[in-house]
């Protein structure tokens, strides 16, 4: 009988290239254009590709619908271990539903190993952008004219940096007018959203109705770990 070979080095480093080969993104997005826009840049410029990272932005256009895409995504294929759901509170009425829904999700023993995690936005996606460059939580209600969003966007599109609006004449299907300009600024928004949510949960505030928010440095802090976990060591 032969004897068992004692594990060495190299079984070490394919053990690694196989667990970084299986820990695979799933981002199913609300929007078809926005947040696929702003995640594809990202991808790029962190040096991750769409083997890994997966962006879907068939979500529908209600939050249980990303909930129900995500669901099929992985009747199809399970091998993704950390899923993302990216939608806007504004006005939609099953909102807290998709919450709920999401929950559950995560819970179900067969994802135990899996990363399930809502990543809304209030009142949108644009939110996000806004915090690179302000530090306001004027919340958002809409008006009998313009939606919470709009009212958003609106105020966006004034916004400067270095006494330029960058955002003027702001185009959602496609970031990559101010991608770069942003960039620079990725730490500050994403220091400036959890602070917003800290504050926001100090106060009180019903969680994931925080006005205004977001998690989406949730994802963005993720996919910078996954890029530096595959930088050769």
């Amino acid at each position: 009988m032969s004897r068992r070979r004692a594990k060495g080095f190299k079984d070490f480093k394919r053990r690694k290239a196989h667990r970084r080969e299986r820990d695979r993104v799933l981002i199913v997005t609300e929007g078809k254009k926005t947040e696929p826009s702003y995640f594809n840049h990202l991808i790029r410029e962190l040096g991750l590709t769409t083997a890994k990272v997966r962006i879907a932005g068939d979500g529908g256009s209600a939050p249980v619908s990303v909930l129900d895409t995500a669901k099929e995504y992985l009747d199809e294929d399970d091998d993704y271990e950390q899923i993302y759901l990216v939608f806007d509170r504004d006005n939609h009425a099953s909102y807290d539903e998709a919450l709920t829904r999401v929950q559950g999700l995560s819970e179900r023993r067969s994802f135990g190993s899996k990363t399930i995690l809502a990543a809304p936005s209030v009142p949108c996606f644009e939110v996000w952008y806004a915090l690179h460059i302000a530090d306001s939580c004027r919340p958002y209600q809409g008006t009998q004219r313009a939606s919470p969003a709009k009212e958003l966007i609106t105020a966006l599109e004034k916004q400067q940096i270095n006494g330029r609006a960058i955002f003027q004449n702001y185009d959602k299907s496609d970031c990559s007018a101010f991608f770069q300009e942003i960039s620079q600024y990725r730490d500050d928004a994403k220091r400036r959203s959890a602070r917003i949510l800290r504050e926001a949960e100090n106060r009180g505030d019903q969680t994931y109705h925080e006005n205004p928010s977001t998690r989406v440095h949730l994802i963005v802090e993720a996919l910078e770990r996954l890029a530096q976990a595959d930088e050769p060591s």
